[in-house]
């Protein structure tokens, strides 16, 4: 969706605050009667309206195009497990293994109504780990995602509210951060380590 009606709408709302009250102040017998007032009344409203309806609109296109993004992302990622390659000219085959040990699975979940996960430390061994993820706020849009130790992002969960979703990754040992990167959830704290080992 395109967000212009937004900015135009808004403006105008902006705009028109603006020039009623310069007027009222203006003027001492503004409004001049009671079919002006509700004139404006349902004027300010509509604005108003519009105004809201199209800021939803662009925040659901901005999460569904965030959603899909993410998606592409995940299907071009290479599988968790060993590669192969092999030499054109030696003919040797080179595999790199994955990080050995017992998956594990960890629990998260985001306290209700909040911009935070319920706690900020998770540790777990090498190999697979998977964090499975609760969200029980209908009102806020959450995921987790996963950042190595280079800094680099490594994965991220499906976006949830009201629900449940998992991440699962192939991990070395070291330290990770979990985040949100809902809007600016992490840049509030929704954040925290996990140790590896």
């Amino acid at each position: 969706m395109d967000e212009t009606l937004f900015y135009v709408f808004g403006i105008s709302l902006v705009l028109s605050a603006l020039g009623l009250s310069a007027l009222g102040l203006r003027s001492e017998s503004f409004p001049p009667n009671r079919t002006a007032v509700a004139a404006l009344i349902a004027y300010f409203a509509a604005l108003v309206g519009a105004t809201a309806t199209f800021a939803v609109l662009n925040a659901r296109d901005a999460q569904h195009k965030r959603n899909a993004s993410q998606a592409e992302a995940a299907a071009t990622q290479p599988a968790p497990s060993g590669t192969t390659t092999t030499g054109s000219t030696s003919g040797t085959t080179t595999t790199a293994a994955p990080p050995t040990g017992k998956a594990t699975t960890l629990k998260l979940a985001a306290v209700p109504n909040a911009i935070k996960y319920d706690t900020a430390q998770l540790s777990g061994k090498a190999g697979q780990v998977t964090i499975d993820f609760d969200n029980p706020s209908a009102a806020l849009s959450h995921d987790v995602c996963l950042e190595g130790p280079s800094g680099a992002e490594i994965g991220c969960s499906a976006t949830v509210s009201g629900s449940s979703t998992s991440l699962s990754e192939n991990l070395k040992p070291g330290k990770y951060t979990f985040f949100c990167s809902v809007d600016s959830h992490r840049q509030a704290g929704m954040e925290g380590t996990l140790t590896v080992k």
